[in-house]
């Protein structure tokens, strides 16, 4: 008799398509917001592959149980990266919303391009004073913020 391998729901909560290599060396594409089934192995896996980007303990890739509940990530033998967790869409907004001095000084400290590219995704959805679109621009001057410059 076999035993039954778990599988976890691995969500990604980014804002950009996260692309990753499972154990079996099939290639995946997994979209914001969606998920894609990974064993525990896949998993440790990711999380060990590449040096710069820890999907798993930066929480920009959850994996969740059957009934949607994420997984402790100790319980696969992940230790968390606190000091760079991807932000939520809610701390950037809370973060866009600072006072300029502290809004500049917020995000002279981020140099992760992903992390630039999610924070230009909640960026344009959102209104911001022309003197914030201009720092934005000069962090990122290869986004187009034309429509927000108005």
């Amino acid at each position: 008799m076999a035993s039954e391998i778990t599988r976890y729901r691995v969500f990604n909560r980014c804002k950009y398509d996260i692309g990753v290599t499972l154990t079996s060396g099939m290639q995946v594409n997994i979209r914001p917001g969606m998920f894609q089934l990974m064993t525990d192995d896949d998993i440790m896996m990711i999380e060990t592959s590449c040096r710069d980007k820890r999907f798993f303990s930066q929480k920009m890739l959850v994996p969740t149980d059957k009934t949607g509940k994420d997984i402790p990530l100790e319980m696969i033998g992940i230790v968390e990266d606190k000091e760079h967790e991807h932000k939520s869409d809610d701390d950037i907004i809370a973060a866009l919303k600072q006072p300029i001095k502290k809004f500049e000084a917020w995000l002279d400290g981020i140099t992760d391009e992903e992390e630039l590219h999610g924070i230009y995704e909640v960026a344009k959805g959102i209104d911001l004073p022309k003197s914030k679109l201009t720092i934005l621009n000069d962090k990122m001057p290869n986004k187009d913020w034309l429509d927000q410059m108005k």
